[in-house]
């Protein structure tokens, strides 16, 4: 065997001897000292902390966050929720056209003026004043707009003014000045009312048409003053009122022949699509046709006219016609009239009088449902013909005059749950009591 052929035989062991190297001679000293030491624990280690698999996994690039972006959206909108908290905050909250409010100011004429007052106080605000003569004014259904006659010096004709319930924005919503109907009878001293949505204007009128002069009629008038058109139903019509709770029927009391009357109800958006709801007898007559809050029936007084005393009764009727009923009269009564629906629809106030004149008349809330006979909540009413009323807009108060049309003196004001009536601090014509959210 050559040299170079064992070299490459021996050369494992060689190098192995060479690795191991020698043995230290103080391995023994130190076996010694560390026999006795015991093992440090494991989770004084960090790195055992972790398991192994996630020191091992291999690392994920993230994309950064817009964290910038992501706060500018942020700050933008929040200016948006602040500016509209700001906007809904500065936006008057108006109450809905029908059902119960809160109870706001009582607006009234007096002198030629119209004024504000409150009820409570009794402090008297006038907002709308100079020469001309503005009487009766109506707030619109949520409070925010008033409507009032402006009599024209030395004729028949007027102007219908509306304008904001401060008096601002002032504008005559009848271009062309207008006859109104006598307020003589019935619910006819409210000549005018305000649509439920307040855009328009239902105005009780004399036709001035060529041949029908002096004809009662209906006049619609648009509340931003853009127009008013006069209705012509082929009959004489008085005392309208827009049917609740949308304003999409317009109710009238119409006269057949020259002396039939009775109830009808036309379509708001076409004057010719008319329909009738009842007829009354003939030698009868009827006034103070009014709608339910809710749109569903229609109470009026009817009576016959024969003889010297009064025999009026108020009547309830759905508003398709049916179910026509007499609200029930305690013995002793002899008429009732001025029915006045309240503002939750459950309740009427009517003018009850145990003579056959004005001598014993007595205000009495009676349920709408005709259950029971009601409660007099006023032992005297100096009532007249042609009366006016209507309930607060929270129904505890019931606001009257007992004068006739066109009398001024002083209004009273019945506390329902009370049974108290008295004299308001200041006299005026037909008011009004304004509407607020609640």
């Amino acid at each position: 065997m050559t040299t170079e052929r064992r070299l490459v035989n021996d050369l494992p062991n060689i190098l192995g001897e060479l690795a191991v190297g020698p043995y230290p001679e103080y391995i023994d000293d130190v076996l010694a000292t560390t026999a006795d030491v015991r093992q440090r624990p494991a989770w004084t280690f960090p790195e055992r902390w972790l398991p192994m698999v996630d020191t091992m996994r291999q690392p994920v690039l993230v994309p950064r966050m817009p964290w910038r972006a992501i706060s500018m959206a942020m700050l933008l909108l929040a200016l948006l929720l602040a500016a509209a908290a700001i906007y809904i905050g500065n936006q008057k909250r108006v109450p809905a056209p029908f059902g119960l409010a809160r109870n706001g100011l009582i607006a009234y004429s007096d002198g030629g003026d119209i004024f504000t007052a409150d009820p409570v106080t009794g402090t008297a605000t006038v907002i709308v004043t100079g020469p001309e003569k503005d009487v009766g004014p109506r707030y619109s259904l949520d409070g925010t707009l008033v409507a009032f006659e402006r009599k024209l010096d030395g004729k028949v004709e007027s102007q219908i003014y509306v304008s904001r319930s401060d008096g601002s924005e002032l504008r005559p919503v009848t271009q062309q000045p207008v006859v109104l109907a006598s307020g003589g009878v019935g619910r006819a001293w409210e000549k005018y009312e305000f649509s439920p949505d307040g855009k328009s204007l239902l105005i009780a009128t004399n036709s001035t048409a060529t041949g029908r002069y002096g004809h009662p009629t209906l006049t619609l008038a648009q509340t931003d003053g853009s127009g008013a058109r006069e209705l012509d139903f082929g009959m004489a019509a008085t005392e309208p009122s827009f049917r609740p709770p949308y304003g999409t029927e317009i109710l009238f009391i119409g006269r057949i022949d020259g002396y039939r009357r009775g109830l009808f109800a036309v379509d708001a958006s076409n004057e010719k699509n008319v329909r009738q709801i009842l007829m009354v007898d003939a030698g009868f007559d009827l006034a103070g046709a009014s709608w339910s809050p809710d749109g569903s029936q229609v109470a009026y007084w009817s009576w016959a006219g024969r003889g010297a005393g009064l025999d009026a009764k108020t009547r309830v009727v759905a508003a398709d016609g049916t179910g026509d009923r007499e609200l029930p009269s305690p013995p002793g009564a002899i008429w009732n009239a001025h029915a006045t629906w309240s503002n939750d629809g459950t309740k009427l106030f009517i003018a009850r009088a145990y003579s056959d004149q004005f001598e014993d008349v007595r205000g009495v809330v009676i349920p709408a449902d005709g259950t029971d006979f009601g409660i007099e909540v006023a032992q005297a009413v100096e009532t007249q013909c042609c009366a006016a009323w209507m309930w607060s807009p929270d129904d505890s108060k019931i606001l009257g005059r007992s004068t006739p049309a066109g009398s001024l003196g002083h209004t009273i004001v019945i506390d329902v749950a009370r049974r108290q009536t008295t004299l308001s601090p200041w006299a005026a014509y037909d008011p009004t009591w304004q509407r607020l959210a609640r």
